[in-house]
């Protein structure tokens, strides 16, 4: 390089007539390079919290990092160093479909009358299966509208009414109730028993319109983040597997997992923001031994299906470190 030629020292030669001979232009050699940062820190942080939860991007981890590190990092940069250090978030690509039109159900849909919806104002829940071996398993979920906490949850191996009502009375054990209360039109909110159960609580009842799912959005958006930021990036082989591992995960998003949302704030922290009680931890708060004790006897199912649904999330498990949860 010509400009390793230049000799400073050069008692002969001044620095204008070394340039002119090397071809160089004399501003630009006084430029003294900087050294580089010691960013080993910061790379720690992430790849901490990438074990964790490798489903954070670039809009929760600058709070992240501050939060668990103390260090104040901008996302141009987090993004510049994990590039260097090759590891990438794992999310789900948009696909986009077209709603139906609303066809009023059993029970009017009443949301989009609400201007504002304030914590316990609106409660929603809604059914997902969670396929061990060759076997599907349901799970059902009560969800916080506003603070997108969740207030109860129940396993099953049947979509039955008692699966909700065991959700149901697992949500308002906290000593909280809502106004109103969204659901779908499937036949376990339609039933008997869960009408009574609402209504002798004095609780407003909801209903999606049919073939909307755009109308549960809060719940739907949950079964997305649940799947694919903890269930499928974990081998489940049995039922108490499961329970366990949805106890565990449930807590970590009511009480850490940031949302845009709500300016980054958990679940929890926004209720406390708000004046309501602590969210409830689920593995000690509601062990439900009674069902543990049920999913202790079915017997351990070896998995038959494929978890690595993107190629970045094998990509992810083939790292040499352990599942997060």
């Amino acid at each position: 390089m010509r400009r390793q030629l230049l000799d400073e020292e050069n008692s002969e030669l001044s620095r204008k007539r070394q340039c002119e001979l090397l071809g160089l232009h004399r501003s630009g050699t006084y430029y003294k390079p900087r050294a580089k940062a010691d960013e080993t820190h910061i790379e720690k942080a992430l790849n901490e919290l990438y074990i964790k939860d490798p489903c954070l991007g670039l809009r929760k981890l600058p709070d992240m990092v501050e939060r668990h590190y103390g260090i104040k990092i901008g996302a141009k940069k987090i993004a510049r160093i994990r590039k260097g250090m090759r590891i990438k978030t794992i999310y789900r690509h948009p696909k986009t479909s077209a709603p139906a039109k609303r066809k009023e159900g059993p029970r009017p849909y009443l949301l989009d009358s609400l201007p504002m919806i304030d914590v316990d104002k609106v409660w929603c829940s809604d059914i997902t299966y969670l396929q061990i071996g060759s076997k599907n398993y349901y799970l059902c979920a009560v969800l916080d509208w506003a603070s997108r906490e969740v207030l109860g949850w129940s396993l099953s191996d049947n979509m039955s009414t008692r699966m909700c009502l065991d959700a149901l009375h697992m949500a308002l054990a906290i000593g909280r109730k809502p106004e109103i209360f969204n659901t779908d039109q499937g036949s376990q909110y339609t039933s008997h028993e869960w009408i009574r159960e609402l209504e002798e609580r004095g609780i407003t009842i909801s209903m999606d319109g049919k073939g909307r799912w755009a109308d549960n959005i809060a719940i739907e958006r949950l079964w997305r983040t649940f799947k694919h930021d903890c269930f499928l990036l974990n081998e489940v082989t049995s039922l108490e597997e499961a329970y366990r591992l949805t106890a565990r995960w449930f807590t970590y998003y009511n009480r850490e997992r940031p949302h845009a949302r709500l300016d980054n704030l958990s679940p929890s922290e926004y209720c406390r923001q708000k004046g309501y009680p602590p969210t409830a931890n689920f593995l000690r708060d509601f062990s439900a031994s009674t069902q543990l004790a049920s999913l202790r006897s079915a017997p351990s199912l070896r998995s038959g299906r494929c978890i690595y649904a993107t190629k970045s999330r094998k990509k992810w498990i083939d790292r040499p470190h352990c599942i997060m949860l």
